[in-house]
């Protein structure tokens, strides 16, 4: 996002987008969904099949508006304004910021979030059930890694909150899953629940890959995942927040209430990820990045 300039999202079927006096309008059916002076934004996200005038195009130029276009929720195409644009300005910012050495800054930021989140998915059972999951543990680690200045520091505190996590996870979950720990790679039979968390692992990353082009950042400049050819780093790095809440959390809800439920994979597919809470904090990491102020990570109550 650039300088706090809203995103426009074209989610109806068969809208048109044109310019009227002055401002890009969004209709569907004669029906004006919505109206914004281009001033105003930083990129029109078009997520269904329309139809876009040249005259928006040219605006959107004019105003340094990205394009960003969607099918089925994949990314396939941005259109950036030939001038220099903020999405060149975020991508400098990105590149700075490895080339500095201070991808710890932000690093440990998505590790804190992602221990902080992880204990409070175990503290609401811990305290619902008085069970003893070790979230005390995984607050200790959370609070050691915002000292740490080396990544490689910072990921081996990760692990440690891992082990922790996974194992106080599976001691929620009902036997019959045969749940022993996380795993990627598992038979669909043999280990359902980490078949379902991989499907909602995967919704969350296009999730969180649609928004980070949105808001005009690089995905593949990562601060905690290193940098490497094809692969979307910073994915991952934001992804890391919100695992536990918005995948884990609603994962371990159903395989307590209903164990066969989860051993259905179209579960998991069903699954309400909060769009709106990950393009706010992408919105956020562009701002910090832009800006040069302190990330702020997502924490769930």
């Amino acid at each position: 996002m650039k300088d706090g300039k809203k995103i426009a999202f074209v989610k109806d079927h068969g809208a048109h987008l044109r310019v009227n006096k002055g401002m890009i309008e969004c209709s569907v059916k004669d029906e004006v969904k919505w109206s914004v002076s281009p001033s105003e934004l930083s990129s029109i996200v078009v997520i269904s099949r329309s139809a876009i005038s040249s005259e928006v195009i040219k605006l959107a130029y004019e105003h340094g508006v990205d394009l960003v276009f969607f099918e089925k929720y994949e990314p396939i195409a941005k259109l950036i304004p030939a001038r220099y644009s903020g999405s060149m300005r975020l991508w400098l910012k990105q590149m700075l910021v490895v080339h500095r050495k201070t991808m710890y800054l932000y690093a440990r930021e998505f590790v804190y979030g992602k221990l902080h989140n992880q204990m409070m998915t175990l503290r609401y059972y811990e305290r619902k059930y008085s069970l003893d999951l070790k979230t005390r543990v995984l607050s200790e680690l959370a609070k050691s890694v915002l000292a740490l200045t080396d990544v490689k520091e910072i990921m081996q505190v990760e692990a440690q909150g891992a082990k922790v996590y996974w194992s106080g996870v599976k001691n929620l979950l009902p036997k019959s899953l045969g749940f022993k720990g996380r795993k990627k790679r598992i038979e669909l039979n043999k280990d359902p629940f980490n078949v379902a968390l991989n499907i909602g692992y995967a919704m969350l990353r296009k999730l969180v890959l649609s928004a980070l082009i949105s808001v005009g950042l690089n995905p593949y400049i990562g601060f905690l995942h290193r940098v490497r050819s094809g692969r979307t780093s910073l994915v991952f790095d934001l992804m890391e927040e919100f695992r536990s809440p918005l995948v884990d959390r609603k994962l371990i809800g159903i395989a307590r209430e209903d164990p066969e439920k989860v051993k259905d994979p179209k579960t998991a597919y069903t699954l309400n990820l909060d769009e709106d809470l990950v393009y706010t904090q992408a919105r956020k990491l562009a701002n910090s990045l832009l800006h040069d102020e302190e990330y702020k990570p997502f924490l769930s109550k």
